[in-house]
């Protein structure tokens, strides 16, 4: 089992691959904020005219139980962010920055496109709701990031997708250099801080970067995950519980206590998935759930209080809400479809092969072809005495180099002619070989059959020479035979 490099090994014959059970709670947290806009939100309505699409507040349209029941709704946004965490530092690991970049792109641009074309073109041609929509409203949404620059969204709803982009690059810029152990309980642990000191700043910026309000659910979602591939521990286990009293203090004034329990289930459950207690559950269709969990909370809003200013009157409150769930869940499963599963290969090959020729550019070989240098053999290089001809890439040849011609003059003084040597024959001017005191043998001398100089002329080799001769006795290459 692979070990992280900083962090303890990863639990032996555990999965860390899809967590299928994830796919079921997101689709839970998208129906409890979908029942919430429908039923318990007190003013629903949509763009800048603000008709509620009931005729009235929803107090009044529904049964006053199934009203109080769907006015907690609202915690499901705070279980996405706890599994955002969770699942963002699973897909994660392993990966490049620039392949978590690509994995995000992928999930999130088709499906929201292919929403904002589909809640555009409803409200361009049921206008009673809003009295029409702006194409440019439209464009500007599909940055994704219109929330910084004051556009107003075009579903409300699309305000938890800044919080989430926020999020991205906190964790991509703590990403850079790999994902580790080490890094992630680093990054939760100041970012808890980084949260508490935004929170009593009052500066605009720190609170828009650090985001204390949501900040605690995306950190217990990384601490839940590394308990999940390396076990739990009493410093893994202290951010979760940190993060959970963090969450009961961020909780909006007067909140009753039916929301606190409500987010401590939440911490309950993923810390079950976490501790691998729900690994059984396998159900194939929850996979399938889990893709429409996205274009579900994306539509559901714009497309779904659409259906209730029209039908509003026709239909059964009720009805026409369990009713108008269910055209949502079709109409995120035709999204899914026909958007994402055959936008989402292609925009990932697309941005990969862009992304490798940006790597490509960056490399040292990329740069306009130099001339060759010309190599010339050590020896025949001290016999031109030019031993640094060969040194002009490294340090180490350039010495080399030099030593080599120290040497063959050194070789030769002491043994004259190169007699009892075994001279090596040089090429270029004068020749000049190099002798040995070896098992015998006549010297050679250069390729006109002259006797080596017992001096170098090369003005560059005799300094050299004078800087590199030792003082005592030195051994030749071949004396050691």
């Amino acid at each position: 089992m692979r070990t992280d490099r900083g962090g303890p090994a990863a639990r032996s014959g555990r999965s860390t691959g899809r967590v299928v059970v994830l796919d079921g709670l997101r689709l839970l947290a998208a129906t409890m904020v979908v029942f919430y806009h429908y039923v318990g939100a007190p003013n629903l309505d949509i763009g800048k005219t603000a008709v509620m699409a009931w005729g009235a507040p929803s107090v009044n349209v529904f049964p006053a139980g199934l009203h109080h029941l769907a006015t907690y709704g609202w915690t499901g946004v705070e279980l996405f962010f706890l599994i955002s965490g969770f699942v963002i530092c699973m897909s994660g690991w392993g990966r490049r920055p620039a392949d978590f970049f690509v994995s995000r792109v992928v999930r999130l641009v088709p499906a929201y496109w292919a929403a904002i074309i589909l809640m555009t073109a409803v409200l361009l041609l049921l206008p009673r709701l809003t009295g029409g929509i702006g194409i440019r409203t439209a464009l500007e949404n599909l940055t994704m990031v219109q929330t910084a620059y004051s556009v107003p969204n075009l579903a409300p709803a699309f305000w938890t997708l800044f919080v989430e982009l926020m999020f991205y690059l906190l964790f991509g810029l703590v990403a850079i250099g790999g994902v580790t152990y080490r890094r992630m309980v680093a990054f939760c642990v100041l970012w808890s801080v980084g949260s508490i000191v935004a929170a009593d700043s009052h500066n605009s910026l720190l609170i828009a970067i650090a985001d204390p309000s949501y900040s605690p659910y995306f950190i217990a979602g990384i601490a839940f995950y590394l308990i999940y591939r390396f076990g739990g521990n009493l410093l893994l286990w202290a951010i979760v519980a940190f993060s959970w009293l963090l969450t009961m203090q961020s909780l909006q004034s007067g909140q009753p206590w039916q929301a606190n329990v409500l987010l401590t289930s939440f911490f309950v459950l993923l810390a079950l998935v976490a501790t691998h207690r729900l690994d059984r559950i396998q159900w194939r269709w929850l996979t399938v759930a889990g893709a429409m969990t996205y274009p579900l909370y994306l539509i559901h809003q714009d497309v779904g209080f659409t259906v209730f200013a029209y039908l509003r009157g026709h239909v059964p409150a009720e009805l026409l809400v369990a009713a108008t769930y269910v055209l949502m869940l079709g109409l995120a499963w035709l999204i899914h479809r026909v958007a994402e599963r055959p936008f989402a290969p292609l925009l990932r090959t697309r941005l990969l092969a862009a992304l490798d020729t940006v790597r490509r550019s960056s490399l040292p070989d990329s740069s306009p072809a130099r001339q060759p240098v010309p190599v010339r053999e050590p020896a025949r290089a001290a016999a031109d005495g030019v031993a640094g001809s060969r040194g002009a890439g490294s340090p180490y040849h350039r010495w080399r180099d030099a030593v080599t011609a120290a040497q063959a003059h050194i070789g030769y003084a002491r043994t004259g002619q190169g007699h009892a040597g075994q001279g090596h024959a040089g090429q270029g001017r004068g020749g000049q070989g190099r002798g040995g005191q070896g098992r015998g043998g006549q010297g050679r001398g250069d390729r006109t059959g002259r006797p080596p100089d017992r001096d170098e002329t090369h003005p560059g080799a005799r300094r050299r020479n004078l800087r590199l001769a030792p003082q005592g006795p030195v051994a030749t290459p071949d004396s050691s035979q």
